[in-house]
């Protein structure tokens, strides 16, 4: 800082001494205007971003039976009010003077396709791993865009901010005109129909929503305004309505959608069905006695569930082998250690090697670790010890028991798998631990709909009677397991956790964890979080095992 003060200070001299009528008035107007014009980029970011919000939320309101109870004019804008207490705001782009401050700010704006609105920009789909963005769904992404600090270009992300994509045009105008500086994404707002308002978007694009009054009819569904359905099942949905005199229901081909006293029930087409359509939109036409309608869209998709259960019969994989351990790898308990500790699978004489499964021709689920054991990974087992409460004689403690559970597998079946493995703050801090992961080996993101989880043997015993690392669980003690969820580009897209305690009360049977709020993953991976009272001072003192079969996978 001092170099640069003194460097400053030679500068003016060297000005004074040339003139003694030095005018710096250019020096700051040039300094005003910059400031300005960082000012107007600034702006222009966030009214972008709030009009990006503003629209999805719109697009929302199309598809469920929420109305606009009011439009507001306020200070360069507008002000909505939903029906269902939210509210949101359009902000008018901020006016360029003599065509220089233009922010060129890209266009983003929605399309329809097959029944669907999707986000475009400048026009063209906007796509996310090669595929298109829906802004129609609960589970929909809002774009983000921001100006690179460096490039100065306009960027946007899809992904909630994880990425950014440079769009190749520089946010600071040269050729803009005087007026919109092109940072809102909407032309005009229309109050002018009793029953109804409309949003123009500058690329054309109308967006027509109910307003609200006494008399319009409603038809509020308990659930997602997006479903998912496997083949062949069924699921009803409660629903309130209200003033509707007549209805009529349009559907995807294949699919059966029944609404009587309160019921929506919508049937997926059966797997065998060629000539059903796989997704689709249910639309429901309402009308009151005063000819008010309304117009509710539910997304459906049906999927086949595939499930690995890790039992012998319903392997297809190739065989192979596992060469450190001299072992042949057809079925899957072929992959069970024949030692719970220091076996030559999960150990090998402690060298490094890598044992791995992989239910090929099933649900692609793959996972691999390197031994030993110790470092963190997924076994196969089918070890059962029904008594946790004491250590069978013979062994130094229950760790020596890593693999074994009080109860067979899931819905009385042999096999299972055994998760280990943890980070937090502690270990974290001395190594580089890696948490244990499934994989889809064919690298397609898919939705894992759920697996069953349970305690092990050593969890158990130490929860419930502490050991020489933890102490007993207490009625406010709380260990979960976290999945996390990552995308081909290893960006994490959600976590979700599951408990396997209550305070002192342990889950001893298989439980349901459903994970498919994770949306399509290409990866999960399993943590821990705990309490404060299971940290005995190097971090997490609980054992970092659980039990999990019946991993079940969308196609």
């Amino acid at each position: 800082m001092k170099k640069r003060v003194f460097f400053s200070a030679v500068v003016v001299a060297g000005l004074l001494l040339q003139s003694c009528e030095y005018d710096d008035q250019k020096l700051w107007d040039s300094l005003n205007g910059m400031e300005d014009r960082i000012e107007t980029l600034e702006s222009s970011v966030t009214t972008a971003n709030t009009n990006i919000a503003t629209l999805q939320q719109l697009v929302s309101t199309l598809q469920s039976a929420v109305t606009i109870t009011s439009v507001t004019p306020i200070e360069n804008g507008y002000e909505i009010y939903f029906s269902d207490g939210n509210k949101a705001q359009i902000i008018n782009g901020t006016d360029g003077t003599n065509g220089t401050n233009g922010t060129n700010a890209p266009a983003i704006s929605v399309t329809e396709q097959d029944g669907n609105l999707y986000w475009t920009l400048d026009g063209e789909l906007m796509l996310y791993n090669g595929s298109p963005i829906k802004a129609s769904a609960t589970d929909a992404i809002a774009p983000q865009i921001r100006i690179n600090e460096i490039t100065k270009e306009w960027e946007t992300s899809v992904d909630n901010g994880k990425t950014w994509e440079s769009t190749g045009v520089v946010a600071e105008g040269t050729q803009g005109a005087p007026g919109a500086s092109g940072d809102s994404f909407f032309a005009g707002v229309n109050t002018s129909n009793e029953q109804y308002i409309t949003f123009t978007l500058h690329d054309g694009t109308e967006l027509t929503i109910a307003r609200y009054d006494a008399s319009t009819p409603t038809f509020e569904i308990d659930g997602a305004t997006t479903i998912g359905l496997e083949f062949g099942k069924t699921i009803t949905l409660n629903v309130n309505e209200r003033n509707v005199a007549q209805y009529a229901i349009a559907k995807p081909d294949g699919w059966r959608v029944d609404y009587h006293n309160g019921l929506l029930t919508i049937t997926a087409p059966a797997i065998e069905n060629n000539f059903a359509e796989r997704e689709g939109v249910i639309a429901i036409t309402l009308v009151s006695e005063n000819n008010k309608s309304l117009i509710v869209k539910l997304n459906v998709s049906a999927y086949e569930l595939r499930t690995l259960t890790f039992e012998d019969e319903d392997a297809e994989f190739s065989p192979y082998s596992l060469d450190y351990a001299g072992k042949a790898i057809n079925t899957w308990s072929d992959l069970v250690d024949d030692s719970q500790y220091g076996g030559s699978l999960t150990y090998n004489n402690y060298n490094v090697d890598t044992y791995y499964w992989y239910d090929e021709n099933n649900t692609e689920l793959y996972h691999e670790f390197q031994t030993p054991y110790w470092g963190g990974g997924h076994a196969i087992s089918n070890y059962v010890i029904e008594d946790y409460t004491t250590l069978p004689e013979g062994h130094n403690g229950w760790y020596e028991l890593q693999f074994a559970i009080p109860i067979g597998g899931h819905n009385g079946s042999s096999n299972f798998c055994i998760h280990n493995g943890y980070q937090d703050y502690f270990n974290s801090g001395i190594y580089d631990p890696i948490l244990a992961s499934l994989t889809f080996a064919d690298g397609i993101e898919r939705i894992i709909d759920h697996m069953y989880i349970t305690n092990t043997c050593y969890g158990l015993n130490s929860g419930l009677y502490g050991d020489g690392f933890n102490q007993p669980m207490g009625d406010d003690s709380q260990v979960s397991i976290v999945a996390i969820g990552f995308d081909t580009n290893d960006n994490e897209v959600g976590r979700v956790e599951f408990p396997l305690n209550e305070g002192i009360n342990m889950i001893t049977t298989w439980e349901k964890f459903d994970l498919s709020s994770l949306g399509k993953v290409a990866r999960v991976a399993f943590n821990f979080a705990y309490t404060d009272d299971l940290d005995n001072g190097y971090g997490m003192a609980f054992p970092a095992y659980f039990a999990y079969d019946d991993i079940a996978v969308r196609f």
